[in-house]
């Protein structure tokens, strides 16, 4: 019997050939990661694959966005309207608008690259874990714009009146850009800032630029939407008044998003002790030492907040566009201001010009009328050449009968013609839209014509009640847009209609259409007459809007 482990014996119970001891290939091979795939566990659907680590704003972070963008849309569309009306009374209504568009755009943009390399200087310290974080900085970024531009928009008005002065100089063209340079325009730059920075944080998402291109594409498409609509419907303010609200608009948007900010900063101060209480432990005096001087700064945050308060206050007691009524600058020289008043078309004011003894109106930077204080008659004789309507031979509605003391004056007649003469018996009808200082309806009131006057400026008509005479009992007063009356008048009305709203610098285009001529038409008598103060070439398509 063979030995244990001697040549003859053989162990069957394993099999012959050599012993690997650690093969690693095959734990290589049993190594593999699994592919990526949905996985069954415990009975539930499991999907693979990596998570984004990137997590969006705080929620004080985020509402402190969306007050900006709130705040942007509503200052943007509300100054868009304002920033030409303002320099109205110097520019009259069309050189402020001319290139007033390309600065707002202009502007928007170059705040929106400020915004962009700002959120680009702020993204290597959050990266590199510094004291601050990304949000808190987007937070204070935010309540800096707001206070810088509710301090400058407060003094804005100031600005323009010294800008005013060099009228003269800078001219017709540049004059409006440059003061629009120190009026609106920098509100436009932090808005564009404000919006881009806000963008930039909620679509932060460098793990999927795609997606983080699209969602700061839509945020900034959204604002400008907002922008659009507000100001397209948004109502009228004052001018002055209606700058320093858009300066408390930002001031009081400032104060929320800093206390928003202080909140995150007092989270990301709780999450730092969290993460490492060892080292504040260690560092406990200078620790103390230094939130005790972050909370005396924080109260320094709100200096800009009375700054502001300052600054509205010295404009709205120093501006004379600021106040209402008369106010003693208004009188210069021989000129003596006797009724001022600020309505929808702007600074409506009547100044007495002493030296040459006439009262005239003014509505914003246009001269609408005026008359001789010794006889009352109007300074500009071109307004009689409405009483011509009546003259017009032929018609049915105005019998001769009407007329005869005009018709049938003998040869040789010297003696000029009078309203007495040209009085009618009651029946005629007419409509005058635009009033000016009433006198084409205080001459046809005087031939015995029934007027209705249409005028959308209400400071207008008080002015030429109270001080040029306008009768009180016309046969009736709209104080509403002239459009809106023809489109709703009854057809057939009038015998004639004096259309004269021209204001010296442009036209509403909805009352110089051929659908406001064909309205026109349709409310007058068949034989009507319609007399027109009219600018343009009649038969030039590019005079009449299509």
């Amino acid at each position: 019997m063979k030995q244990k482990g001697g040549k003859g014996y053989a162990d069957k119970s394993k099999p012959a050939g050599p012993r690997v001891v650690n093969d690693k290939s095959n734990a290589k091979a049993n190594d593999k990661p699994k592919s990526a795939g949905p996985q069954v566990v415990n009975n539930k659907l499991k999907l693979a694959g990596p998570r984004s680590t990137v997590r969006g704003p705080p929620v004080p972070v985020l509402v402190s966005i969306l007050i900006g963008f709130i705040s942007t849309s509503i200052m943007a569309s509300s100054l868009i309207r304002l920033g030409p009306q303002y320099l109205e009374p110097i520019y009259g209504n069309v050189l402020p608008n001319l290139g007033f568009f390309h600065g707002v755009v202009i502007s928007l943009v170059l705040g929106g690259i400020l915004g962009s390399i700002y959120w680009q200087r702020i993204l290597p310290a959050h990266e590199a874990g510094g004291p601050l974080t990304m949000d808190t900085k987007t937070g204070r970024a935010i309540a800096a714009a707001f206070d810088i531009v509710a301090s400058l928009t407060a003094l804005a008005p100031l600005r323009a009146t010294y800008m005013f002065k060099w009228s003269d100089a800078l001219g017709p063209m540049w004059g409006p850009l440059l003061t629009q340079s120190t009026l609106t325009f920098p509100v436009f730059v932090a808005g564009g800032f404000v919006v881009t920075l806000g963008a930039s944080r909620v679509s932060y998402n460098p793990q999927a630029p795609g997606r983080q291109a699209a969602t700061t594409a839509a945020c900034l498409g959204a604002v400008a939407i907002c922008i659009w609509v507000g100001q397209q419907t948004a109502p009228g303010h004052s001018s002055c008044r209606g700058v320093l609200v858009n300066a408390t608009y930002a001031a009081l948007s400032g104060v929320m998003v800093k206390l928003l900010t202080g909140h995150q900063e007092d989270v990301d101060a709780a999450v730092a002790l969290e993460k490492n209480p060892a080292e504040h432990v260690d560092n406990a005096p200078e620790k103390q030492l230094v939130q005790l001087r972050e909370r005396q700064l924080r109260k320094l945050r709100f200096v800009p907040t009375v700054a502001f308060v300052f600054c509205a206050l010295t404009t709205l007691l120093t501006d004379s566009a600021c106040s209402s009524g008369l106010v003693a600058r208004g009188n210069v020289d021989e000129f003596k201001m006797v009724y001022r008043n600020e309505s929808v078309t702007g600074w409506v004011s009547v100044t007495d010009d002493t030296k040459r003894n006439l009262r005239m109106m003014r509505s914003g930077h246009s001269l609408i009328g005026g008359r001789w204080t010794s006889t009352g008659d109007s300074i500009f004789g071109v307004f009689y050449y409405a009483d011509a309507v009546r003259m017009i031979k032929g018609r049915e509605s105005n019998p001769a009968s009407n007329r005869r003391m005009v018709e049938d004056q003998p040869e040789g007649w010297t003696q000029p013609l009078t309203r007495r003469s040209m009085r009618g018996s009651g029946s005629e009808r007419a409509l005058q839209i635009g009033l000016g200082v009433g006198v084409s309806a205080r001459s046809l009131h005087s031939m015995n014509v029934r007027v209705d006057v249409v005028e959308i400026d209400a400071a207008v008509y008080e002015a030429a009640i109270e001080h040029f005479k306008l009768p009180k009992r016309l046969n009736a007063v709209y104080l509403t847009d002239g459009r809106q009356f023809i489109d709703e008048a009854a057809s057939s009305t009038y015998d004639y209609i004096v259309h004269d709203v021209f204001t010296g610098g442009s036209v509403p285009a909805s009352l110089f259409s051929q659908s406001a001529v064909q309205q026109l038409q349709r409310i007058l008598k068949h034989d009507g007459v319609l007399a027109m103060n009219y600018v343009g070439i009649p038969n030039d398509k590019r005079t009449m809007g299509h």
